[in-house]
């Protein structure tokens, strides 16, 4: 949860660049609305039945500690029409991207 803390401590660098920052918990609801609250310049997104993760490809089979399966950490940069613009998908379920690697996607690919 430390890139959230992160993010959510460069809220001001998103609005500046035209920009917000969408979370897709898989969390119960009842957690992804304590997710929200805690960070209240993100929008959390609640996915407890990985409906998203599943649509988009981002499931990494047997990758969880018991396991299961898990998401994959995923960034995705979206234009207002809705054209992905930029993805990373991490190799590694538990690496995320930095606010500053985020921010230099969005300055290069975000008109």
């Amino acid at each position: 949860m430390i890139e959230l803390v992160q993010l959510e401590r460069r809220h001001d660098d998103f609005p500046k660049r035209n920009t917000r920052v969408l979370v897709v918990s898989v969390e119960r609801l009842d957690d992804a609305r304590k997710t929200q609250a805690d960070f209240p310049h993100l929008i959390v997104l609640a996915d407890q039945a990985r409906s998203l993760s599943e649509m988009a490809g981002l499931i990494h089979p047997h990758a969880a500690p018991d396991g299961g399966d898990a998401d994959v950490p995923t960034t995705i940069l979206v234009d207002r029409h809705g054209t992905v613009r930029w993805l990373y998908r991490s190799p590694e379920v538990i690496a995320r991207l930095s606010p500053d690697e985020v921010l230099r996607a969005i300055d290069r690919h975000i008109p």
